[in-house]
């Protein structure tokens, strides 16, 4: 048994967890014919090939004839704090009937940030008129599960189901049916025998919950775990800046594209960018890279602060989308920020400078 499990962590091991929401409406969704969407938002254990597909093709095998869509909306490398601004460019559109939430690794932001982003992600997939079912799954690394605090209280409070597939895995181990190296290729990241596993933890859990008999209506939802505040999160494009003849919009480079329909450019110092938005958040969506360069911004004419874009830790040629929030708590209203490219660093191998949009808590949502 592995749904509503406690977890491995004292902190949080609680004898019995009994969430007050299942999968009774999405199960009758597939009975009554009806086509459904399942999605897997999280890292990179989530993203492509992964124990979240895999499930996807055993409610497939268990339901011949389903109409029944995968679409993957897991990033790597991506923690919550970054996914609740994009949520509603690559997941709310595709009006997911099921959501698989797994963050118990990729959430290496404080834990109240993190909590504030699953608050805002769960308040924006649940604000949709056809309201998903949502499962927090646990998967972990080589010692336990990395940042399993800033996950679990949240789904808890909210009363989600969740699979502890770490905890499935461990037993595995323990019972001399595997051994890491032969299911991981490195601390984090399973293998397909891995994820095979990952995924046998998932579908014993959805087993049950096709089992049940009578549809149980969700529960009002709380107020929340820790704020409201990006229940309205979300990026604006490149088109809602007013830029310097020194930019070029242009398409995102090789994988990016995932993330970014155009992003502007520029190795130019001097180059400005400025965007105006109602919000109390204001923040940056764009790559790093070896050859990226510094920045310098400020809100509403305040005095302008320093930004290395710089990545020291990627290798030459790679890249890494990122998130940066620049100011929170601001007064309710318009707020411009601008941004102004200095002199390359010395250290870096180029000036470029690659954007793709504004970060902000818009009201109008």
């Amino acid at each position: 048994m592995v749904c509503c499990s406690a977890s491995a962590n004292e902190e949080f091991d609680s004898p019995v967890y009994l969430p007050t929401r299942n999968l009774s409406p999405f199960f009758a969704k597939l009975r009554e014919g009806k086509p459904v969407v399942v999605m897997g938002i999280g890292g990179s254990v989530t993203e492509g090939e992964s124990w979240a597909p895999l499930s996807v093709e055993w409610l497939r095998k268990q339901n011949p004839g389903a109409q029944i869509q995968y679409v993957d909306g897991a990033y790597g490398g991506t923690p919550p704090w970054q996914t609740v601004f994009r949520l509603r460019r690559d997941v709310l559109p595709h009006h997911p009937d099921l959501v698989f939430i797994e963050y118990a690794v990729n959430s290496y932001d404080p834990k109240e940030r993190c909590w504030m982003a699953l608050d805002g992600i769960l308040q924006q997939l649940l604000d949709q008129p056809q309201k998903p079912e949502i499962v927090f799954v646990y998967v972990g690394i080589r010692n336990g599960y990395g940042k399993l605090d800033r996950v679990q209280p949240v789904a808890r409070y909210y009363g989600f189901p969740e699979v502890d597939a770490r905890a499935f895995l461990q037993k595995k181990i323990e019972a001399d049916e595997g051994k890491w190296k032969d299911i991981f290729v490195d601390d984090v990241h399973p293998n397909k025998r891995g994820h095979s596993i990952y995924a046998e933890a998932v579908t014993e859990f959805l087993q049950k919950e096709s089992e049940r008999v009578e549809i149980t209506p969700a529960p009002l939802m709380p107020p929340p775990f820790k704020g409201a505040e990006l229940a309205t999160a979300t990026i604006l494009p490149i088109a809602s800046f007013q830029a310097s003849r020194e930019w070029k919009a242009t398409a995102p480079p090789e994988w990016t594209g995932k993330f970014f329909d155009e992003i502007y450019v520029t190795d130019q110092p001097g180059a400005t960018l400025t965007v105006t938005a109602d919000t109390t958040t204001m923040g940056l969506y764009l790559i790093q890279s070896a050859d990226s360069g510094q920045i310098e911004w400020s809100i509403d004419g305040s005095t302008p602060k320093k930004i290395n874009l710089w990545a020291t830790w990627l290798d030459r040629g790679s890249l890494y989308v990122r998130t940066f929030i620049l100011v929170e708590g601001l007064p309710r209203g318009n707020h411009t920020l601008t941004v102004k490219v200095l002199p390359k660093s010395d250290k870096s191998e180029g000036n470029w400078i690659r954007i793709g949009g504004a970060c902000v808590t818009n009201p109008k949502f």
